[in-house]
């Protein structure tokens, strides 16, 4: 029963009473979340201003052509009904409160059949046909962003009469707030009516974009909101109205239209990263939903699309809005190959997607401030960890050193080094498709460490540009591929050595004190686990394959050079703070698909010179080791044994899943790798679920995560001591 509906049969009902009903109403209408927040944080509602994208209904009645209140939109809303909403079902807003938990739909503040209740949770102020700049709106007869402001304000005051004034404000700063805005600017107001073309040219139009933005962004933290998302505007030239009206015969994306919207992005980010340092206990934050949709677009059948450079419906070049009605022929039936639903607007399948892909990226970027990281709600970790740790301990967070087995990207910039795995095939299994640096087809152990753990999704690299003050907080990657104990390894393979890696440590530690200071940066230190995978360039590259140590050392004498090199780093490491240690062992560098075809002979064997002088060297590291651990106060240090983890999947690889294991899967598999593995280079597998090695020297997504599983579960006990004992 609606709460006016119930005041009314009970008008002697009390004035607690009403409020009592009010709150089982907020504790009880929230679906369960699909996006775990961190910090135990919550959301109390959801609430968006813009265009088209968000908009659920707030134009149906205006004197206006820009609304899809009829049908075919909403043919695959429930009940197929149209709503408003510009697409054939739901919309970026529905997914979002459904994602958080929050409620089913977002409704139209418009809406003439919203409840009280509705106002709790969140509504939606977005007009289709919207923009920053004013003119827009008014060209197309819809709800301006300072009317959106307006009709927000009278919301906060309709909130204050439902729950008072102090709940109200708790909501307002408990919300998320969205804002989509700028297509309409760009490609209606300035090229298709080229409302703007006298005043300004591209960027001086993008400026005044800039300046409008900025300052509803004020407005919306001067009325009380704390965690404020902004779009960028999407590649606007690749929808298909664009690619109809100005894209030439081929009807290809205008570029004149992309690159207006780059340019705005561009600027966007950058003022919202000044937003975001001088609005006091805010949360700004900038969403990239161009690369999202361009990636949907140039890889549709990753996604499940068939058809992107038309609507489904009519004949998808022009339709929209008005122009998409009952009596458009030719609508499509099979709207799931659709990325677009009319000329304009994804289909509600693409705009799950997107939604997905957004709130997976974006989400905990809304909850970090200065006062969360003193408590430091972050480390415990967003994620459920998989593996339960002893003693009631916890891990701080993650940092790792070494070479590719751990690299997540710090090779990316490294102008003359062929080491790197930035391109395509590499990362095509990644989330996205795309090439991080990551030497693998997915996710590499760093990532798998963390994830088994519980801290996050994913390990990123110290040199990543993108790298933000809350990743810091659960540690980075310092690994470089092509990187080894023996200081010769790094500059023939031209990658970073493990001094400056330790180096950019120390840095990392600094930032860490200016964020949370001395003491809770010393504690971070103390509870993270540290990794370090080196030693397979020094013995494969430098030793067998460029002989660049033979004269010096035979293998007994370089390997223990390597030890003592190792030891030393591990010694450093602990004067630094690092109290848990684990040093991975040299794997099976004899049974990779390269040492096969370049020191195998004729029948690819394991050259067994390459394995005895791995053996040789664990041994040693392990005795090494096991005195360090004993002659370092308060530490553990870990001898992690990769070598016989994977040999057991090399001589059993049916056990586990794989049929091919001497051979990678790029290429002809046999000494592709780094550079060698690109895009051109023909023959590389599709199936690579059935393969060990992704290149010649790397393993497989499918490989690392059975490896990382193996590991995490035989030695994360050895990190810890139960009082005086290890556990």
């Amino acid at each position: 029963m609606p709460i006016f509906l119930f005041l009314k049969l009970f008008p002697s009902s009390t004035f607690l009473l009403y409020h009592f009903v009010l709150l089982v109403i907020l504790s009880t209408t929230q679906a369960a979340t699909k996006v775990l927040l961190p910090c135990n944080e919550t959301i109390s509602a959801l609430i968006v201003f813009g265009d088209s994208i968000l908009d659920t209904g707030n134009n149906n009645n205006l004197n206006s052509l820009a609304k899809s209140n009829f049908p075919p939109y909403g043919r695959d809303f429930k009940g197929g009904i149209p709503t408003g909403r510009f697409s054939n079902g739901k919309v970026p807003s529905d997914f979002l409160v459904e994602e958080l938990g929050i409620k089913e739909l977002l409704p139209a503040y418009a809406d003439p059949t919203l409840q009280p209740e509705d106002l709790l949770t969140g509504v939606c102020f977005a007009s289709g046909g919207s923009g920053y700049d004013p003119l827009t709106s008014e060209i197309l007869s819809t709800i301006p962003l300072s009317l959106q402001l307006q009709q927000f304000k009278e919301y906060t005051e309709k909130l204050k009469r439902i729950v008072g004034e102090e709940r109200t404000n708790t909501i307002l700063a408990k919300s998320v707030y969205l804002l989509v805005a700028g297509s309409n600017d760009i490609a209606i107001t300035y090229f298709t009516t080229r409302a703007r073309e006298l005043q300004y040219d591209v960027s001086s139009y993008t400026d005044l974009m800039i300046g409008l933005a900025s300052k509803f962004v004020k407005e919306l933290y001067g009325l009380g909101a704390r965690r404020i998302g902004v779009f960028n505007v999407p590649p606007i030239g690749c929808v298909p109205f664009s690619r109809t009206t100005v894209g030439g015969i081929q009807r290809e994306c205008p570029q004149t239209y992309n690159q207006a919207a780059q340019l705005f992005n561009a600027k966007l980010s950058s003022n919202l990263e000044s937003l975001n340092t001088n609005l006091a206990d805010s949360r700004v934050v900038y969403i990239d939903i161009y690369s999202a949709l361009l990636d949907l677009i140039k890889n549709p059948k990753r996604y499940g699309f068939e058809i992107v450079d038309k609507g489904c419906c009519g004949t998808g070049t022009v339709e929209a809005a008005i122009l998409c009605n009952r009596l458009t022929p030719c609508i499509c039936t099979n709207v799931s190959s659709y990325l677009f639903w009319d000329s304009f607007h994804p289909t509600e399948k693409a705009y799950k997607a997107l939604t997905s892909r957004i709130l997976q990226k974006y989400i905990n970027s809304f909850f970090f401030s200065l006062a969360l990281l003193l408590l430091f709600c972050f480390f415990p970790g967003a994620l459920q960890a998989a593996i339960k740790l002893p003693c009631n301990e916890t891990i701080s967070a993650v940092i790792v050193f070494g070479d590719s087995i751990v690299d997540t990207g710090n090779n990316n910039n490294i102008l003359n080094s062929v080491n790197k795995c930035n391109f395509p095939p590499y990362g095509r299994d990644f989330k996205g498709g795309i090439p991080t640096g990551r030497c693998s087809n997915g996710k590499i152990p760093s990532d798998f460490i963390v994830e088994e753990l519980g801290i996050k999704e994913l390990l990123p690299a110290y040199a990543n540009p993108n790298l933000k003050p809350e990743d810091l907080l659960t540690g980075v990657s310092f690994a470089s591929g092509g990187s080894g104990y023996d200081p010769l390894t790094p500059q023939i393979l031209t990658t970073i050595p493990l001094s400056v890696q330790l180096q950019r440590f120390k840095e990392y530690t600094e930032k860490l004190k200016m964020i949370v200071g001395d003491e809770r940066t010393n504690t971070i230190l103390a509870k993270s686990v540290y990794f370090l995978v080196a030693g397979s360039n020094d013995i494969a590259a430098t030793y067998f394959t460029t002989r660049a140590r033979e004269l010096q050392y035979n293998v007994s004498s370089y390997t223990d050079i390597l030890i003592g090199l190792a030891s030393k780093f591990v010694k450093e490491l602990y004067e630094l703070g690092a109290r848990r240690i684990g040093v991975f062992n040299v794997p099976t560098i004899g049974c990779v698909p390269f040492s096969r075809t370049t020191a195998g002979g004729i029948q690819r064997e394991c050259p067994e010179t390459y394995n005895q002088a791995a053996q040789l060297f664990n041994a040693k590291l392990s005795s090494n080791l096991e005195s360090l651990n004993t002659n370092l106060a308060d530490s553990r240090v870990v001898y992690v044994d990769i070598y016989s983890a994977l040999l057991d999947l090399i001589k059993h690889p049916k056990r586990y899943g794989f049929e091919i294991v001497d051979k990678g899967c790029c290429g002809t598999g046999t000494v592709e790798v780094g550079i060698l593995c690109n895009q051109l280079t023909p023959g590389t597998c599709t199936n690579d679920s059935s393969y060990l090695f992704w290149d010649s020297f790397h393993p497989t997504e499918k490989a690392y995560k059975i490896l990382t599983t193996q590991i995490i579960k035989k030695y994360i006990k050895s990190f810890f001591f139960c009082g005086n004992s290890i556990y």
